[in-house]
């Protein structure tokens, strides 16, 4: 399954790196719409006293296990339904509708051919022989084709009653693009976000507070949150990489809704894209809430039962005192060119993982992937998958 990483330019930066503006991506992905089941994309900007785009696209037929719901933020409003209409390309691309899996044990392909599924974090222990479904993808850092357990790349994974899950299937590393490239780019930053995360939350230590003094869009979201009263806690987290990821939590003090303390996450090459995309995940966050989504009505009732004192107490690393730095102070270490920017990911990566995986599950004109970076970090996630403290990476500064 070749994947070539071509010469690719950019040409837009306002709060996210892509190869073509949004307008054009807009005008791409509406026809695409009523092919993979959305039936509506409504503005849902006016749910929340913020004013920051939200749009949400509504999926009935989405498979069981799935969303149907899905949000996009942004600086204008054909960002955030461009990034809602992405979101449900993302999410019917990664659906098992009928794909070749291969079925046999880790043993019977072998180490040559196949990632071991315990390079993958699993909450169980893999059986000696057990059967397990397989998929072809690219390790782009050894260029060479490889087959992947079928259950880190399908959502929601489908078993077909032959074999028992690995693990709950989800949805990281999947990503669209408006090319090959930038998909691939994407992906890759979101593994490597969660990562981040997951450090941090295991180590109780969520890095250094992040300042942001200079004029930009991150800075402009930003002052939308706090004029509306609505406190935001910058995170730049510790992470295995040099690859910044910022963490933003918010906090509601005109409501004091607790339903309302969550954190939106984000890494990128450049600094500025990195704090404003978790910005923009707040901002979709408190939208989907708004908008009365199932996934979060049951979670709401859940955290508003244990109250808002009580939830920040819980979720006190996001609130506490530490060593700031300014945005501008962050190395950028973004390029002009999408193939180059992967390349600099791979660099990153290479020290941590023998192999960085690449799956093609395009299926409409908008090209989608699901990365798989074996041995980083999940349990953001799913806490079950956890390494133990012997087998982790865990960042000394973290300890």
């Amino acid at each position: 399954m070749p994947i070539t990483i071509r010469h690719v330019e950019k040409v837009y930066f306002d709060g996210g790196h892509r190869s073509r503006p949004p307008e054009e991506t807009d005008a791409v992905v509406k026809p695409l719409m009523r092919g993979i089941g959305v039936t509506e994309i409504t503005d849902i900007t006016p749910l929340d006293r913020t004013g920051i785009p939200v749009f949400a696209a509504v999926r009935p037929g989405a498979a069981r296990g799935a969303v149907r719901v899905y949000t996009g933020a942004g600086k204008e409003a054909v960002q955030a339904r461009v990034s809602a209409m992405m979101a449900a390309i993302e999410r019917c691309c990664a659906e098992y509708h009928g794909d070749h899996m291969d079925y046999a044990s880790y043993e019977e392909i072998g180490p040559a051919r196949a990632l071991h599924p315990e390079d993958l974090i699993l909450p169980r222990e893999l059986e000696q022989g057990e059967m397990v479904h397989w998929t072809q993808a690219r390790d782009i850092l050894n260029d060479e084709d490889l087959y992947v357990p079928s259950n880190a790349v399908f959502h929601p994974y489908d078993s077909l009653g032959l074999t028992t899950p690995l693990f709950r299937s989800e949805t990281n590393g999947l990503a669209a693009g408006n090319v090959m490239e930038e998909a691939i780019f994407h992906a890759f930053l979101e593994v490597i976000e969660r990562d981040a995360l997951s450090i941090a939350d295991a180590g109780r230590n969520p890095g250094r507070r992040l300042t942001i003094e200079k004029d930009c869009a991150a800075r402009g979201l930003l002052e939308r949150f706090e004029q509306n009263g609505i406190e935001i806690h910058l995170w730049l987290l510790d992470g295995r990489t040099e690859i910044p990821t910022v963490a933003a939590t918010a906090d509601d003090t005109v409501t004091r809704d607790p339903a309302m303390i969550l954190t939106g996450s984000a890494s990128h090459l450049s600094p500025e894209a990195a704090a404003f995309q978790a910005l923009t995940e707040v901002a979709k966050r408190r939208g989907s809430i708004l908008h009365g989504e199932p996934g979060d009505i049951r979670r709401e009732a859940v955290i508003r039962k244990a109250g808002y004192e009580r939830l920040k107490r819980i979720n006190r690393i996001w609130f506490g005192n530490a060593d700031a730095v300014d945005l501008a102070d962050i190395p950028d270490m973004s390029t002009g060119r999408f193939d180059l920017d992967i390349r600099r990911v791979l660099d990153e990566v290479a020290p941590h993982t023998d192999r960085v995986c690449v799956c093609d599950l395009t299926r409409t004109p908008i090209p989608v992937v699901r990365a798989i970076i074996p041995g980083f970090e999940v349990s953001c996630m799913d806490p079950r998958r956890r390494r133990s403290a012997r087998d982790a990476w865990i960042n000394p500064q973290v300890m």
